[in-house]
């Protein structure tokens, strides 16, 4: 039969990534009831950039699920449950800054590497966390049955390559410009969880980013999330709202103390037929005053051998205005991967296709290949 778990069921709440989600994590019990859970993975892949004149290849972490560490404290209280957690990935060179004219040093460590630094409680009024962690809307554009999240995803592991012209210039026109997921961040921030009513949860947060030089934004979103079960078919949905009040001071033209507001949506829809392990995946997200995108994957997941599950999966991509006004982005991909279930093993294979459309020039199609491994510890 098909095999749903953490890693590929849908519907997650915060509440269920609050103390990590490694299947190979080390806890330790004291008397009193509480524990520590240490935690982490290895991501190593390699990623290989066409973009139709000249190919680009190195070997790169998976910023998609990159190498980590981190502790979970749990301590049980009288009303509920008190964990600190905190998770750092470990600095290693990031698929998504690899591009034609830049490659990270291997190894380079930053305070932006930080993940979560946080203090949550959860109880009958649901969960109240405070510090670096996930926002609101973190997670609800990418909804994934497939368990191919990992290798294809609405977002793109190669996004700092650019568009090449066909004159053979390379073009100030990313991957990321033109394919946006325009899902949750990870913020400094304040976050209230309710508790889940007929598969229904909510969540609001505001935050700052405390890790980036000279940003005055102040964030906020509110998040809308559902899980059930129809006869064999698992369904999960989520919807989010997100705006950013930006400070100007600095901007020709502004004023101190003026401010521009840039809002944005997104959400998403899955379902997985648990006795084939057949499903299905949609989101979309927009800007208000901008582009807007749709994304689209179909796959199936299914224990083939005794190892573990085998996954696959074929995604398609389309894009209004996402770069720039009067372009087009569409992508189309490909994913394998399989568990290795007693060895906390993921081994995939990814391909994705580009094609890129704008006013201002023509563009090569570009495509990648990625492949790697994780190894959760």
């Amino acid at each position: 039969m098909s095999r749903i778990d953490a890693r590929v069921g849908p519907g997650l709440t915060f509440a269920a990534v609050i103390a990590g989600t490694s299947a190979g994590a080390q806890t330790f019990e004291n008397d009193t009831g509480g524990s520590v859970r240490f935690y982490g993975q290895a991501s190593p892949s390699y990623l290989s950039f066409d973009d139709g004149e000249e190919t680009t290849g190195k070997i790169v972490d998976n910023s998609n699920s990159n190498t980590r560490f981190g502790f979970a404290v749990t301590q049980p209280m009288s009303d509920g449950d008190l964990v600190f957690t905190f998770e750092t990935g470990l600095g290693f060179r990031q698929s998504a800054l690899l591009s034609q004219s830049n490659t990270p040093p291997t190894l380079d460590w930053r305070r932006t590497a930080l993940r979560r630094l946080e203090a949550a409680y959860t109880a009958d009024f649901g969960t109240l966390a405070i510090g670096q962690g996930f926002m609101a809307t973190d997670n609800v554009a990418t909804l994934d049955p497939s368990g191919t999240a990992l290798v294809v995803s609405v977002g793109v592991s190669d996004a700092a390559f650019a568009f090449r012209e066909k004159s053979g210039a390379l073009s100030d026109v990313r991957v990321i410009d033109a394919f946006k997921e325009l899902d949750g961040a990870r913020l400094f921030r304040i976050r209230y969880d309710t508790p889940t009513y007929s598969g229904f949860s909510g969540a609001v947060s505001y935050g700052r980013n405390v890790l980036a030089e000279d940003d005055d934004t102040d964030y906020y979103d509110i998040a809308l999330r559902w899980s059930g079960t129809q006869g064999d078919f698992a369904l999960a949905a989520a919807a989010g709202y997100a705006w950013e009040d930006e400070g100007n001071s600095r901007a020709p033209g502004l004023k101190p103390g003026d401010v521009t507001t840039n809002e944005r949506y997104s959400g998403s829809f899955s379902l997985l037929h648990t006795p084939t392990g057949l499903n299905l995946s949609a989101s979309a997200g927009g800007d208000p005053d901008g582009g807007n995108y749709g994304f689209v994957r179909a796959g199936w997941v299914y224990d083939v051998t005794s190892q573990g599950p085998t996954a696959l999966a074929v995604s398609y991509y389309g894009g209004s205005d996402v770069a720039e006004e009067n372009s087009s982005s569409e992508g189309v991909g490909f994913a394998a991967m399989q568990t290795f279930t007693d060895l906390d093993l993921d081994v995939y294979l990814g391909y994705r296709e580009y094609y890129y459309d704008d006013d201002a020039a023509s563009y090569q199609d570009a495509s990648s290949v990625f492949l790697g491994a994780r190894f959760k510890f």
